[in-house]
């Protein structure tokens, strides 16, 4: 008896079920990854969410305190030592949490403390959606 088993490459194997590198089963994940954090992103005038940007595989949100509002520190003039710096003065980190509207959901670390809530429920969807099943 002959037995004669014909696979396709690695590289054939990966891109049928969308698994190459920024394929599609990684664009579904970073979608989901950005939907999934939402509820987590600091939400005042709502301007921090709506520049958020989906990449292949990053989640970017494009303001100019995205980074104060993600490590979750006050900023104070170095000279004034006001969070209501003067124009042009430089600012600083003080250890200081912020209070953010919405917490404790809402607030630093967002992507995270999502994945931390989410991460079963997201790698079983993606397990799925990449013709797999979640363990």
């Amino acid at each position: 008896m002959t037995v004669v088993t014909n696979l396709d490459d690695l590289g054939t194997m990966l891109r049928k079920r969308g698994l190459e590198p920024n394929g599609r089963i990684q664009q579904v994940f970073t979608v989901r990854c950005a939907a999934e954090m939402d509820p987590y992103v600091p939400f005042q005038t709502g301007l921090l969410k709506s520049t958020r940007i989906i990449a292949p595989d990053s989640v970017t949100y494009n303001t100019p305190y995205a980074r104060f509002q993600y490590y979750g520190k006050v900023m104070v003039g170095v000279k004034s030592r006001s969070a209501y710096a003067k124009p042009g003065e430089r600012k600083e980190v003080i250890d200081k949490d912020l209070q953010y509207h919405g917490a404790p959901k809402r607030g630093p670390f967002w992507d995270k403390r999502m994945w931390q809530d989410k991460k079963n429920k997201i790698l079983a969807d993606i397990a799925r959606a990449a013709g797999g099943r979640p363990e």
